[in-house]
């Protein structure tokens, strides 16, 4: 069923939530998603709203940013792959993040985070991190 589910999966159906505390990075992210064709967008300033957002909208991925005042983004990526948050545990993850030390980067792997991008993201690199958390195919240009 799920081979279904990727084949009809674009970036126009797409539902995205932003974790991030700095609303200059949800903008810019935001910005980047819709000139990749990413039109749904949710935005969490912190955990809470996170998981306020994540129980009430269906979300197919998460841009989680690493340094969130109360909660680092890898303890709530740990939380929530546990099922911590319901049966929000296979969202894939991808996390944007100033933070590029190798110990971060293999906690976030160990985590189940499918993706790693470093800000500030470009378009292009975000759109190829979300095809392959998602499951979407890419186009050979």
């Amino acid at each position: 069923m799920s081979e279904t589910i990727h084949r009809n999966l674009s970036f126009e159906t797409l539902n995205c939530l932003i974790i991030d505390d700095d609303k200059f990075s949800r903008t810019f992210a935001k910005t980047a998603l819709y000139q990749i064709g990413i039109k749904q967008i949710k935005e969490a300033a912190n955990i809470p709203e996170a998981i306020d957002i994540l129980n009430e909208y269906k979300i197919d991925f998460i841009l989680l940013d690493q340094q969130i005042p109360e909660k680092a983004g890898l303890k709530f990526a740990k939380e929530l792959k546990s099922g911590q948050y319901g049966s929000n545990k296979s969202i894939p993850l991808i996390m944007v993040t100033v933070d590029t030390k190798e110990q971060t980067v293999l906690m976030a792997k160990d985590l189940g985070i499918q993706e790693y991008l470093v800000k500030p993201i470009s378009p292009v690199a975000l759109k190829k991190r979300i095809s392959t958390a998602v499951g979407i195919k890419q186009e050979k240009a």
